[in-house]
């Protein structure tokens, strides 16, 4: 069975980069025939917001053991594991069955290539068989391949770490801050209210008051204008 490990991890925004390095630094000590890093990210999403990743290979009896320092190295940097998945497949029942179809693909080819050899066929029937020989070739070369990625995936145990900073994450020992995230959300949400109504109203009421000034014109020249006379 083929495992792939994968762990999130919430933890201070300042302390990734240096968990990562720690989790980067643990994959080399042990050297590129046990673990190699396959994959590597940081990104600074806000001003102070931050998220990361670190791909490894790793050699299948090592992998558990190395998740578990993982975790350790996050919680000695007051974060904390917040998802976990460990999932199998079983590749080994899948290249016995590649290995079956690959015997039987060899035989048809076997097969098909004495019976080319009878004298007296056409050449339809010798077009024929040439193209279901080339075909069965072609699946024998898919099957090897099949083979070699199902014994790249038991020999070397893929496992990804993903980090993410407490912001927006509840750690449970931080109610201040928590309280002064939420007041500084509803500010900016009122905040936002209030410039999307202004927007809305203040072209109208820049018309009105342009109304308002030319009618205030007009109007008295008209009370202005001489009476008739009898």
């Amino acid at each position: 069975v083929a495992f792939n490990y994968r762990y999130a991890f919430v933890l201070p925004d300042k302390a990734i980069s240096t968990v990562q390095e720690e989790h980067a630094a643990a994959c080399e000590k042990l050297g590129v025939a046990r673990c190699r890093i396959t994959g590597m990210r940081y990104t600074l999403v806000d001003e102070d917001e931050v998220r990361a990743s670190l791909e490894f290979k790793l050699d299948p009896a090592l992998a558990r053991q190395f998740g578990k320092d993982g975790i350790a190295a996050v919680t000695k940097a007051d974060g904390k594991l917040v998802d976990a998945a460990i999932e199998g497949t079983d590749v080994g029942s899948q290249i016995t069955q590649s290995q079956q179809r690959s015997a039987g693909n060899a035989d048809e080819i076997t097969r098909l290539e004495r019976r080319l050899a009878t004298p007296g066929l056409g050449d339809a029937e010798r077009a024929v068989i040439r193209g279901q020989i080339e075909r069965l070739r072609a699946q024998q070369a898919q099957e090897r391949q099949n083979r070699a990625d199902g014994e790249e995936l038991l020999a070397n145990t893929p496992m990804t770490f993903s980090y993410s900073g407490d912001e927006g994450f509840t750690l449970g020992d931080n109610l201040i801050g928590e309280a002064w995230d939420t007041t500084k959300a509803s500010f900016a949400a009122m905040v936002s209210f209030i410039l999307l109504a202004v927007g809305t109203l203040l072209p109208w009421a820049v018309l009105a008051g342009l109304v308002l000034l030319v009618w205030r014109k007009v109007r008295p020249k008209k009370e202005a204008a001489p009476a008739t006379t009898e």
